[in-house]
């Protein structure tokens, strides 16, 4: 039995991620394809536009096998660490032997060269890197001049290679598995159709940018001929039963919720937060009078050295009050397909975290801290739907009462 695993948030699910889940089977000839997908908070700090149980039931639909959930806790984080945390859920299966992703480049040498060199961490790359930090750059930034310095015999265009999210996602899977000794070994897709901040909708295969653009547009109806070719037929069918116009959450619907925290909330309080520093909590202090939605706030915020996504995960942080994120150490099953359920069994056998298929049944199968982790994912997640509800007018279905999502 060979299986491929996949990182992924789905946000939503399009036709290019069904491409990624085809070539996956071709390239590996994996009998079975194993997702993690980010909770209902993604990596770039922001609520899903979908709860991850229908997300769920798209991947499904576009050809993914099982489902395992990256919890907000540890998706709605820097590059490094979801990687990291997705990395180390898919290797504690153990079962998994290729982990495929996709990339502007399509090489998997530079991937490895990278991963390999980062997950070393030399004191010459950290006096570097601390270089150009103190010269104001963002991390990302000091991170790309530093490799353009030292990496030049590995590849010419080092620092355009990590401009790229898809690129920067690749290189820290790779040094994830470097440090974590895994068994896994990486593969790389091409990506194929419109770059990932294209909001046109050209081409075969538009990106979620585009698709999340044109959600939140007034006009947008899922009959239209131009939104269906977004999706698979399958997924533009369960949209269009679900829902006669999008309905989905973004980070202004949390809005209200981030202004009653900046103004609730001591120093002492926000601080404790994951990422915030000392220094951001003086700025949020100085700046909440003049809050007037989440967007504009974090543009407000953002500076040369704090880029914008970093900045909406500090928020994110704050208003779900994620402090203290230990190490992954559960495996959440979200959904498969009966077919798959060989799967199962050699999780059983392989598996060194729990793997939970029940949500009540994880108080009794975790540790006091890993349960910990669970019951705050269960709380976000019951956020995410209270949102939702008061938006939507839907009735209020507390997380442990959502069912597996399972498909023939």
């Amino acid at each position: 039995m060979k299986i491929a695993g996949i990182i992924a948030e789905y946000n939503p699910f399009h036709t290019g991620h069904a491409y990624h889940i085809q070539k996956t089977r071709e390239l590996t000839g994996a009998d079975y394809i194993v997702v993690v997908m980010s909770g209902d908070f993604v990596q770039r700090g922001a609520p899903a536009l979908y709860s991850k149980h229908l997300r769920t039931r798209m991947a499904l639909l576009g050809g993914a096998d099982l489902v395992f959930e990256l919890p907000s806790t540890h998706a709605c984080e820097s590059a490094e660490f979801f990687a990291q945390n997705a990395v180390g859920l898919l290797d504690g299966l153990g079962c998994v032997d290729i982990l495929s992703f996709g990339s502007e480049s399509g090489t998997i040498e530079p991937f490895l060269k990278l991963g390999s060199f980062l997950s070393a961490e030399t004191p010459e790359y950290q006096n570097l890197i601390k270089k150009y930090l103190k010269k104001g750059e963002s991390f990302p930034k000091a991170r790309s001049l530093t490799l353009q310095e030292l990496l030049l015999d590995i590849a010419a265009d080092t620092g355009t290679f990590l401009q790229t999210p898809n690129n920067i996602l690749g290189v820290e899977y790779c040094k994830a598995l470097c440090r974590q000794n895994s068994t896994i070994r990486p593969l790389t897709v091409k990506r194929e159709g419109n770059a990932y901040h294209d909001n046109s909708l050209n081409g075969q295969f538009p990106s979620a940018s585009a698709i999340r653009t044109l959600w939140k547009s007034v006009d947008c109806k899922i009959s239209d001929a131009a939104v269906s070719s977004c999706f698979p037929p399958a997924i533009s069918a369960l949209l269009s039963q679900t829902f006669s116009c999008p309905q989905f959450l973004d980070e202004e619907d949390f809005s209200p919720y981030l202004r009653w925290l900046l103004f609730s909330s001591d120093k002492a309080q926000l601080a404790t937060y994951q990422d915030v520093t000392p220094s951001f909590v003086q700025r949020l202090f100085h700046t909440r009078s003049s809050y007037e939605s989440w967007g504009q706030y974090a543009a407000l915020l953002k500076t040369r050295e704090l880029t914008y996504s970093r900045i909406c995960r500090m928020l994110m942080h704050c208003l779900l009050q994620i402090s203290h994120v230990p190490a992954l150490s559960y495996a959440r099953l979200l959904g498969f397909r009966r077919q798959a359920a060989p799967v199962l069994s050699e999780l059983k056998k392989h598996s060194s975290i729990p793997v939970i298929t029940k949500a009540a049944d994880a108080s009794s199968l975790l540790s006091d801290e890993t349960a910990a982790v669970f019951s705050k994912n269960v709380e976000i997640s019951n956020l995410y739907e209270t949102v939702w509800c008061e938006k939507y007018r839907t009735t209020f279905v507390h997380e442990y009462r959502k069912p597996l999502v399972i498909l023939p």
